[in-house]
């Protein structure tokens, strides 16, 4: 079975690693189609055409570069056709982005068409224009599959009139349980630790986690790993609230630094607030930090509730009073902090590896194959 992944995700290292995972898959030949260059926020990503750990990549150039489901191929998407010959094209894109169309189109010119899968992880009803929602429709008509991350997004595609039997569930993040892993003893001091890795912007209500830290009693310390526009008016909150020497404001790290962030925080906070435009979508930190036998907390907004499951808090949005009360139990007791460690470790094992989501994403792929 041959494959072509289409991601702008995979210019960044990262994300390459589900792609090796699947090209590890027996009788699965794997080909990966990113942008040269891809424009994400401040960072440039950039990637080279050649073979990868036993998959090849091709890359092309964008137009409109930077744009998330307004970009298309300049260039490059029809030498990865032509030379990948694939049985399956996988787009890491939304139903509605302008790529998704025009892979579609090129599909339509080949003798003989490749199943064709999007990646859906919107779970908000956004305002879509006229030409983003015509595309949608056709893409639900003429995909083979829906893939959608999360029960939210799922619940939003039916909403909005998305076949019912083409929308697949499969979480598409992941970890490497040799990096993401429990503390060896004495990795993890003993004063009790919060942390919070992520972008520092009102949506993530690093706000809330500050204040709930103010009314926490006994001996503990607090993390803030990460940065974005609101990071001097948190350090501010975080001195008006008398916490300014117990809580460190870390600034960005690179994601190979995380585990080692992780593995030193007994539980990880993700206080997330839904904004107009946005509500969270997975939640990739919660797995790794579980992977690194941390206990999540989390907002019960988007996707975070399901992430956390059973092996975690939640907490109802902007509350600050449940938050810091979960905090102060779990500060509190220590077995309990364990037993939920534990059990979130073996969930991750079990679900979130990157093998264990390239063996369901193989199994997914031979059952497209087969209708």
């Amino acid at each position: 079975m041959r494959v072509l992944i289409i991601s702008r995700f995979c210019a960044s290292p990262v994300y390459r690693a589900k792609i090796a995972a699947l090209a590890r898959q027996p009788g699965l030949e794997v080909s990966l189609l990113v942008p040269a260059e891809w424009k994400e926020g401040a960072q440039l990503f950039t990637c080279r055409e050649g073979e990868e750990e036993g998959y090849r990549i091709f890359t092309g150039s964008l137009i409109f570069n930077g744009r998330v489901g307004g970009h298309v191929y300049g260039s490059g998407l029809r030498k990865a056709l032509q030379e990948a010959r694939p049985d399956i094209v996988h787009m890491e894109e939304e139903s509605y982005s302008f790529a998704a169309a025009q892979v579609l189109f090129c599909l339509s010119m080949l003798r003989t068409r490749p199943k064709f899968i999007t990646n859906n992880s919107e779970n908000f009803d956004i305002a879509l224009p006229w030409r983003s929602r015509k595309i949608e429709k056709v893409v639900f008509r003429r995909a083979d599959a829906l893939l959608v991350f999360a029960r939210t997004a799922r619940a939003r595609l039916l909403r909005i009139g998305a076949p019912p039997q083409k929308v697949r569930t499969l979480p598409q993040f992941g970890l490497d349980p040799k990096l993401f892993r429990p503390p060896e003893p004495g990795e993890r001091g003993n004063v009790f630790s919060i942390g919070y890795l992520g972008r520092l912007v009102h949506s993530k209500g690093v706000d809330v986690l500050l204040r709930a830290l103010a009314g926490l009693s006994g001996e503990w310390r607090a993390q803030v790993v990460g940065d974005g526009d609101e990071r001097e008016t948190l350090e501010r909150l975080a001195r008006a609230l008398g916490i300014g020497d117990r809580v460190e404001f870390v600034g960005w790290v690179d994601h190979s630094d995380v585990p080692g962030y992780l593995r030193k925080w007994h539980v990880l906070a993700l206080p997330s607030r839904m904004t107009a435009h946005w509500r969270e979508q997975f939640g990739r930190v919660l797995i790794e930090a579980m992977g690194c036998g941390v206990v999540p907390v989390g907002a019960a907004t988007g996707e975070i509730p399901h992430v956390i499951g059973s092996e975690g808090f939640v907490f109802p949005e902007d509350d600050v009073e449940i938050l810091q009360k979960i905090l102060q139990k779990l500060q509190n007791e220590p077995r309990e902090r364990e037993r939920l460690a534990q059990a979130g470790s073996r969930r991750i094992l079990e679900e979130f590896t990157w093998d264990v989501l390239a063996d369901k994403t193989h199994r997914l792929y031979e059952d497209i194959l087969a209708r």
